[in-house]
């Protein structure tokens, strides 16, 4: 993926700000272009609304190439605890949004559980809605894609509903990234005044992954943000210590988990696009 061809926008509007960390725009008129890249586990959700594509989805694997048969595809990358292969192939124009935490709940009518069962999936929520359908005919009209983003902005506020249970998993959220303080289940369940399995069942339905798997995440993208981003600790013992890891083996098991590598071999193998906040590792074709 070719950086000259990513552009890359923080939410406008002040509202959209709660909910979403960021947008991307790519686009490129090669026939031949191919990329193929892995893609770690995150908090955040990604979803991916192409022109002119058909997509083929195996496991952990995702194939989208040219297909001009097929006017827009919206794929949802769901929860994934494992890399998520990612190949691209042919032209291609597609905008990304990335939701933060629950933020996709405010802009769907189902449970994000409902309809994020793998780790990617057709996305079909906005379909029976005409202002998607007229959104998409003026956003794929523009020629210019930084005259994209107001289209895009003023769509997803058309889908804006503010979600019931905000304040309690908000809480929990907050609990599970605290890396401070382990809390247990017990204890964030006692203090939304829930039983734990009525807790882990709320948790699942609005983000689709239990509450201990979210922690683990949680606690692989602190460490990565602390190593590429904020750039505070070069020794990696201090990494995994300041995001909470019990121990430097397991600080080991959890990186070869996510990313299928140990943390040094990870880290000197990642690209960082878009503001340094999309990792990506590359793979030859």
């Amino acid at each position: 993926m070719d950086v000259q061809q990513l552009l890359f926008f923080y939410p406008e509007d002040p509202l959209l700000r709660k909910y979403i960390e960021y947008y991307y725009f790519f686009r490129t008129d090669d026939d031949g272009f191919y990329s193929n890249y892995y893609s770690f586990p995150n908090v955040e959700n990604s979803l991916n609304i192409h022109q002119h594509v058909s997509c083929q989805i195996e496991g952990s694997t995702i194939r989208i190439q040219n297909d001009p048969a097929n006017d827009y595809l919206c794929i949802l990358q769901g929860k994934y605890d494992t890399p998520l292969q990612v190949e691209l192939q042919g032209k291609l124009d597609k905008v990304t949004i990335i939701f933060k935490p629950l933020g996709i709940n405010h802009f769907i009518k189902p449970a994000f559980a409902d309809i994020a069962k793998q780790s990617s999936q057709v996305f079909t929520a906005w379909e029976d809605d005409q202002n998607y359908h007229q959104f998409l005919t003026s956003f794929y009209r523009k020629n210019d894609l930084g005259d994209r983003l107001p289209l895009l902005e003023n769509f997803l506020l058309t889908q804006y509903h503010l979600l019931d249970q905000l304040p309690v998993l908000e809480i929990a959220l907050n609990m599970l990234s605290d890396f401070e303080r382990e809390y247990s289940i017990t204890e964030i369940s006692d203090t939304l005044s829930l039983n734990n399995r009525t807790f882990n069942r709320l948790f699942y339905k609005h983000l689709a992954t239990s509450p201990v798997t979210h922690r683990k995440i949680a606690r692989f993208r602190h460490s990565l943000k602390n190593k590429l981003i904020k750039q505070q600790f070069d020794n990696l013992t201090q990494i995994g210590y300041r995001s909470n890891f019990y121990d430097q083996s397991y600080f080991n098991r959890v990186y070869k988990k996510v990313t299928g590598e140990n943390p040094s071999q990870f880290f000197n193998s990642i690209a960082k696009l878009a503001d340094e906040q999309l990792i990506l590792k590359f793979l030859r074709k």
